[in-house]
């Protein structure tokens, strides 16, 4: 086989196994910053890995600017249809894309062996962003969320929501157009600082758009996965229209829904979400924090 039919079957074969990655559903750790410090060096290295097997095929004049705004189109297409593919499409992913395909289609005349240093040091990014992102929630304990912070951004896990900041005061949680009609439609984090002994309540604020009670619960886990009712607190609770603000005192805290101790040096996970089955619109979280003694 000439080295030029190679050279189209290893950019035919790269180019498919680079779009079936990006377009696959793939479970990485749910809500953790490890998750997108993985998926942005995968995005930093399969674009430049697309950008230098398409680049072998053209000319000096076309494999620069040419070719990279090409991989610009194609980035911003794969963003656009994974979330009909069952994922969530990220800036920040599109963002290492391009930067990746940028740095071999600026490198064409630097040695093999250099050219791809500039991905290396890109790749590099990621965690690093994310290890700020772990230090900046960790500097603002006991406060568990904060509309408007960067940090606050990264590791929500959705069920059947959407979410957005709404003016910098709160988060706004709305049904997800592909949504899988839970029943329980909320939102989770896993706190940095599991350790919340020493705290006195956990206080946060809802506000609810519409004329109607609404029932809301809130959830800690002590465990991984999804405990059962017994093994997990949970405190259910109305809210009317407008702003209704939440306390739970440690007192009710402490102990799961089955009468069992909570960990609280070890939590894992907590939570928001509505205890109905009727359709709404949307709703705001205010910012989540912990109360200390």
């Amino acid at each position: 086989m000439r080295a030029a039919d190679q050279g189209k079957w290893a950019a035919g074969l790269g180019s498919a196994a680079a779009f079936l990655f990006l377009l696959l559903p793939v479970h990485l750790p749910s809500g953790g910053h490890a998750g997108y410090a993985l998926g942005g060096v995968a995005h930093v290295g399969l674009f430049a890995g697309l950008a230098w097997l398409w680049g072998r095929l053209l000319s000096a004049r076309h494999r620069g600017w040419m070719l990279w705004i090409a991989l610009v189109l194609v980035s911003t297409g794969v963003e656009a249809f994974q979330s009909f593919a069952g994922r969530s499409p990220e800036r920040v992913d599109w963002l290492d894309g391009v930067g990746g395909a940028a740095c071999i289609c600026a490198t064409w005349r630097w040695r093999p062996g250099i050219r791809w240093a500039p991905v290396l040091i890109l790749a590099l990014f990621p965690p690093i962003w994310e290890t700020a992102m772990v230090q900046m929630e960790t500097r603002a304990f006991p406060v568990l969320a904060q509309p408007g912070a960067r940090w606050a951004g990264r590791g929500w896990m959705l069920n059947g929501m959407e979410w957005a900041v709404d003016r910098s005061e709160a988060f706004r949680f709305s049904p997800a157009p592909s949504g899988d009609g839970s029943p329980y439609p909320g939102t989770f984090r896993e706190p940095v600082c599991q350790d919340w002994r020493g705290v006195r309540a956990l206080k946060t604020s809802i506000f609810w758009p519409a004329p109607n009670t609404a029932i809301f619960a809130v959830r800690v886990d002590d465990r991984p996965g999804n405990p059962p009712y017994a093994e997990r607190f949970q405190r259910e609770f109305s809210v009317t229209q407008g702003w209704n603000d939440v306390r739970i005192p440690v007192e009710e805290l402490a102990r799961t829904s089955g009468g069992r101790p909570l960990r609280l040096e070890s939590v894992r996970r907590w939570g928001v979400f509505l205890v109905l089955d009727a359709p709404f619109e949307y709703f705001l979280l205010g910012p989540v924090r912990l109360e200390l003694q």
